[in-house]
């Protein structure tokens, strides 16, 4: 190696490493689907693949619920606890041990919108 790139080499070694992300990426839990906007019952004509709807469990929506800092309320849907946030929703049942979370995205205009219904 020629010694005038080993200092080159270094500073770009340095470089990459300090790029290095601070998170600790997991794998997802959940499910998803891709549907119409009016997924429950959409008109004939609205396009069929408008939304990505994800529907996150375990670790992921237990990650998500305690990420979400906002007060949760009782849920009706479920008898457990519920965090919302914008159209993002995330439960947290009586058990305490379980956490689902339910968000769309409108793939066109990258808004999130609601997940699912009751």
């Amino acid at each position: 190696m020629h010694f005038a790139a080993a200092p080159l080499l270094a500073m770009g070694l340095w470089a990459v490493a300090t790029l290095t992300p601070a998170a600790d990426w997991k794998p997802i839990q959940g499910t998803y689907a891709v549907t119409p906007e009016n997924y429950l019952d959409p008109p004939d004509a609205e396009r069929k693949d408008s939304h990505i709807r994800f529907q996150l469990t375990g670790r992921s929506a237990r990650d998500l619920f305690a990420a979400m800092k906002v007060a949760p309320t009782k849920d009706d849907c479920t008898g457990g606890w519920v965090k919302r946030v914008g159209a993002m929703t995330c439960s947290q049942f009586q058990d305490k041990a379980r956490h689902e979370c339910s968000f769309s995205i409108d793939v066109m205009k990258q808004k999130i919108e609601y997940g699912v219904a009751c």
